[in-house]
């Protein structure tokens, strides 16, 4: 019997297209709100603009290399108490970039960060007697030191009477001499890199009170030994306290254990999102939890690559007009870093002034830290980051108190309002730019799976020229345990991006088209 052809009209018809919803983003897809650059007031914004002109850097990278010098310098010259129930705070700051490798974070700290350099080695030459001679006391002090406890050892090890009264007569010079050890000579050496916090902690105690970490290659520290499992709650316990001046145990079994006071550290520091998202996967309870990312002023910028295109003019050498501003600034460095030295050649900066805040200034900052506050609420802009959101205020004083400090303000004046005014939009700033890192970079763990997976299916599906992948290979290539695989596969679904079908007995994944065309 002949099939009607009617039915074989029927089956020669096509299955529709499935039809895709819209895809939904995984992250909080935002742009950085622009820089802003006249916030920063004086020779520091004006040498900012200047490297920003040369460089070609995101305004960010330039600005937060000039604070986080700025604040190396500052921070052993005064203290800031915007509230009477807080302790001072130290004129301390941790900045953070993060961009892909070649938005020329290096080339900006260079010409900020050379002239602490400079100034340290310039100081080291100038006390190099003062340290040879205290070498040399030191080794007299040490001899006579060992040569009593022998007397008394000694003495003591005869028992009679007058070897009894010798003991005792040694014993009392040995008294004296402990009170009169020769006064170290400390030679300011406070920049740092590569380095762990323990480290840190040692040249604090034992070289200058005063460092500042600064790199453009942070994979060293968020990456790093001090970072391990094993390590990192005690050694991000450590940083918090080097940012509030606190007092930092080193406790060691093989060698002596010591306690830092009166220390202060500034950060500023330079990571690519692929570390840092690594860093935060691995580690980001923990560091959150702790305070630590709290600390810092974040910077997520747009990269200028791409646009960074010079005039022939630009291209030759630079003439002493085209960084003036810079030498300003530098000028200005130098006479804060003689400041730090007077006030910390003891070892220790214990005693420093407290700046104070005018009315209008207080009032400036009571505003912002309420306005922060209720951001803080539930449905708020700061919702998600409560504990970034909590040390704002914060930030905004000591930047205040840098601003003060570097263009003019003695440490006796008051800090007048638009100071204030100026710190706390550059404070808000960063805390928006928070607030789209850990809405981007730095997600929670489950959703980290999901972005990983995601990546990884389109751009297979893009080597392979096709539109799906088999499960088992999707799962055998990426998170490969089942119930992360299908947590994972479950948060793309709800989000358009992917469907799970089968082809025959095959089970397949298949990419939502439009995001296959939004990568090609």
């Amino acid at each position: 019997m002949a099939v009607p052809a009617k039915i074989l009209q029927m089956a020669t018809i096509e299955k529709p297209a499935y039809q895709w919803d819209t895809p939904e983003p995984l992250t909080q897809q935002t742009s950085a709100a622009p820089y802003p650059l006249d916030a920063l007031p004086g020779i520091i914004g004006d040498a900012v603009r200047e490297v920003v002109q040369i460089v070609k850097c995101p305004a960010a990278i330039a600005a937060n290399s000039a604070l986080s010098v700025l604040a190396t310098a500052c921070q052993g010259v005064a203290n800031i108490q915007p509230h009477s129930s807080l302790r001072p705070s130290p004129l301390s700051l941790y900045t953070l970039v993060i961009g892909e490798s070649g938005e020329r974070k290096t080339s900006a700290d260079n010409f900020f960060a050379r002239v602490l350099n400079r100034w340290c080695e310039a100081k080291a030459q100038e006390l190099d007697p003062d340290l040879k001679k205290y070498k040399a006391e030191l080794s007299r002090w040490n001899a006579q030191k060992r040569g009593l406890e022998k007397a008394i050892e000694s003495a003591t090890s005869k028992g009679d009477p007058a070897s009894l009264q010798k003991a005792q007569e040694a014993g009392e010079k040995l008294i004296l001499l402990e009170q009169n050890e020769p006064a170290r000579v400390y030679t300011p050496d406070m920049v740092m890199e590569d380095t762990t916090p323990e480290s840190i902690a040692y040249d604090l105690m034992h070289k200058w009170a005063s460092a500042g970490i600064l790199t453009s290659e942070a994979g060293s520290v968020f990456g790093g030994h001090g970072m391990k499992s094993d390590n990192i709650a005690k050694n991000l316990a450590t940083l918090n306290k080097a940012w509030e001046s606190g007092s930092m145990k080193i406790s060691r079994r093989s060698t002596d254990s010591f306690t830092v006071t009166g220390a202060r550290v500034s950060m500023g520091l330079a990571v690519q999102p692929a570390i840092i998202r690594q860093y935060y996967e691995q580690n980001g309870d923990t560091a959150r939890g702790s305070g630590f990312f709290a600390r810092f002023l974040l910077a997520y910028p747009e990269s200028t690559i791409g646009n960074r295109f010079l005039t022939v003019e630009e291209a030759r050498p630079n003439s002493e007009a085209s960084t003036g501003k810079l030498k300003l600034f530098n000028d200005k460095l130098h006479t804060v870093l003689e400041q730090q030295y007077t006030n910390g050649k003891g070892g220790k900066f214990d005693n420093l002034p407290t700046l104070q805040l005018s009315d209008n200034a207080l009032t400036h900052w009571v505003n912002y830290h309420n306005s922060v506050e209720t951001e803080m609420k539930t449905g708020g802009d700061m919702e998600d980051t409560r504990d970034i959101a909590s040390k704002s205020a914060d930030n905004a004083a000591r930047l205040a108190g840098l601003f003060h400090l570097f263009n003019g303000g003695d440490v006796l004046d008051v800090i007048n309002g638009e100071t204030m005014q100026a710190a706390c939009r550059l404070a808000a700033w960063h805390l928006y730019e928070a607030r789209r890192f850990f809405g981007e970079v730095a997600l929670p763990k489950d959703d980290l799976d999901a972005v990983k997976l995601d990546s990884w299916l389109i751009d297979e599906c893009k080597a392979s020229d096709k539109t799906s992948v088999e499960r088992n290979r999707a799962m055998r290539y990426t998170l490969r345990k089942a119930d992360k695989f299908n947590k994972a596969l479950d948060t793309l679904e709800r989000s358009n991006r992917i469907r799970q079908i089968k082809e025959g007995k095959t089970a397949v994944i298949e990419v939502n088209p439009a995001l296959l065309k939004e990568v090609k």
